[in-house]
């Protein structure tokens, strides 16, 4: 069974706001992407993690938006199924979001939304689906 270690992240993007008149409850939207690709012999990976909250509205102008956009770098040792291939796409996932959700609530708590969480999505394996390479 191959090995996966996260070797760095990097914040791509971060964007934050608050409109909102008063504190209470909004009603909210969730967007997210999540990819990983592999180098050509298998031995680094790339994730990707951009994960998008804001309020509902129906016009163009939101009051409320926060935006995290997340790089990771990953090392990978051994010979690689696609099995391996589905438990690091979790395992990539659930690194980067920890590093997305932490940088949100300090942005979020400092914004006047101390109890802002990021909605982790749920994931398994089994779920995944690999796109052989041509």
């Amino acid at each position: 069974m191959a090995e996966l270690q996260m070797v760095s992240y990097k914040l791509e993007d971060l964007q934050f706001f608050n409109k909102l008149d008063k504190a209470g409850q909004i009603q909210l939207e969730n967007n997210s992407n999540f990819s990983v690709k592999y180098t050509a012999d298998n031995t680094k990976c790339m994730a990707k993690l951009y994960q998008c909250v804001k309020d509902k509205t129906d016009g163009p102008d939101h009051q409320f938006f926060v935006s995290v956009e997340l790089v990771g770098l990953f090392q990978i040792t051994g010979e690689v199924s696609d099995e391996d291939k589905k438990e690091f796409h979790v395992r990539c996932y659930e690194q980067l979001f920890c590093y997305a959700e932490t940088l949100a609530h300090q942005v979020c708590g400092a914004g006047g939304m101390p109890n802002f969480r990021l909605l982790r999505r749920p994931m398994t394996k089994d779920g995944v689906q690999i796109k052989q390479s041509k």
